[in-house]
């Protein structure tokens, strides 16, 4: 198989181009479970003293996060070779822009927030191990150490704005299935969901 086919069979829409492949269901709620979940960790391991368990929190958010770096290139690729299944009703072409931007803002920081992780670890001259395999050198220490601070200050600034950003999109998800009633949700879990016929349905949100 292809890798174009694998894509496209991880992604495919089985019920008529109405919702997601059952693949690219299951990786979207599993990575969005990481995502929630690592950003969790680093939170509660601030509040926690010195000890084991601030030390395995680390080293969760640091494999989850290199786990979110490998997996959201299947994503992308699976995004660009497949057609995302429609939204009945259609939204407007400002509500489709703006829920392009935050998912290329979500694509972005799933990419960004790892590499620098990783570059101001390897700056403070700490090898970043993933599954047992050591990561190629991105910055030494020698040239690095003086950027560790401001890499490392740009990792956390870009984490807490995910965070907002995931909420912005749960409420955005809430707003269509409950209020706007389309099938932005249901595209996600699985079914198809028929609009109803109330003049709410015509309010556009992203």
């Amino acid at each position: 198989m292809t890798m174009k086919k694998a894509l496209s069979a991880s992604a495919g829409s089985p019920s008529g181009g109405m919702v997601y492949g059952a693949i690219s269901r299951a990786l979207h709620w599993f990575m969005a479970l990481l995502v929630i979940g690592l950003l969790l960790a680093i939170q509660i391991k601030g509040e926690l003293p010195k000890g084991d368990l601030k030390y395995q929190l680390v080293e969760w958010h640091k494999q989850a996060g290199l786990l979110v770096l490998v997996l959201v290139w299947w994503r992308l690729g699976a995004r660009v070779v497949n057609t995302t299944p429609s939204i009945d009703p259609p939204s407007s072409v400002w509500a489709r822009r703006s829920a392009m931007l935050v998912h290329a803002l979500f694509y972005l920081m799933m990419i960004i927030i790892p590499l620098l992780g990783i570059v101001f670890s390897q700056a403070k001259g700490k090898d970043v191990d993933f599954l047992g395999w050591r990561v190629p050198e991105l910055l030494n220490e020698d040239d690095g150490l003086p950027y560790a601070l401001v890499l490392k200050t740009a990792h956390e600034w870009l984490g807490t704005a995910m965070m907002y950003l995931i909420g912005l999109h749960i409420a955005s998800a809430l707003f269509h299935h409950w209020i706007r009633r389309d099938n932005t949700l249901a595209r996600m879990l699985g079914y198809q969901k028929e609009p109803r016929n109330d003049p709410r349905s015509m309010i556009d949100q992203p």
